[in-house]
């Protein structure tokens, strides 16, 4: 399958120098007053079947498939996952999906591959929506799969259901922003062109107007920049770093 035009293979060009070289996001491409983009236990069978391979990733030369058509891309993407990976000490399946029911990423600790710490999948479409963007949407790509890591974190770290429980989504999706952001901040302390901003604006374009599951956009935005700040000015390591998502997470009213 082909996704990529020529001018999207030059747009593509400066990807290793972003350290691409992840995801509506879960941060979810269709939010309102949803159910989040985790999946519950009676989803996971209907999502599996419409995956491609599932690969984990911790050194980044793994494959992805289905391949995008940009090699560069694919392996730009594998450094970012495995990136991921070691920064929050967690190793999920990752594979993309059918999302013909709209476009769309989700997290869920089922397991595709053995060994892993759940699975994060990639919806088709919201690939090519996000490839469709006019700046950076190489980096629009790696916060959407950062925001899905944040929600395998905290299915390994037992977060999930004090998170939502009895609240719905909203705090869990906080939790996975904020944790976005520090993985934008972490990046831009090891490469200074980095664009840290874009994971704000990724996030919060697919906030709606009204708190629904994932947040309003300046709510979603907000989570960002906190983690942001908590790597790039305050240095947090991981394990920190996932204590004070969790406290933002409770504490947004």
């Amino acid at each position: 399958m082909r996704l990529l035009s020529d001018r999207r293979q030059i747009l593509f060009g400066g990807l290793l120098t972003l350290g691409f070289a992840h995801c509506a996001t879960c941060a979810s491409a269709q939010d309102g007053q949803g159910e989040g983009c985790t999946l519950r236990s009676e989803q996971v069978d209907d999502y599996f079947s419409r995956t491609g391979q599932a690969s984990a990733f911790q050194s980044g030369s793994e494959p992805i498939e289905p391949r995008s058509g940009n090699a560069q891309l694919d392996r730009a993407l594998a450094q970012s996952l495995a990136m991921l990976s070691r920064t929050f000490n967690v190793l999920p399946g990752f594979a993309y999906y059918r999302d013909d029911d709209g476009a769309n990423a989700k997290a869920t600790s089922a397991v595709l591959l053995e060994r892993t710490d759940g699975t994060v999948l990639f919806g088709l479409n919201l690939l090519r929506q996000l490839l469709s963007r006019p700046e950076h949407p190489d980096a629009s790509i790696v916060a959407v799969c950062a925001h899905e890591f944040g929600h395998i974190v905290a299915f390994r770290n037992n977060l999930q259901q004090s998170l939502t429980q009895g609240q719905g989504p909203f705090r869990g999706e906080q939790f996975a922003d904020w944790l976005a952001g520090y993985f934008a901040g972490r990046r831009k302390r090891e490469r200074p062109s980095f664009p840290a901003v874009v994971f704000a604006t990724t996030q919060q374009s697919f906030g709606g107007p009204v708190r629904g599951s994932h947040g309003t956009g300046p709510e979603r935005g907000r989570a960002v920049e906190a983690g942001f700040a908590a790597a790039y000015y305050q240095r947090l390591d991981a394990d920190a770093a996932i204590d004070a998502a969790y406290a933002y997470a409770r504490n947004v009213i």
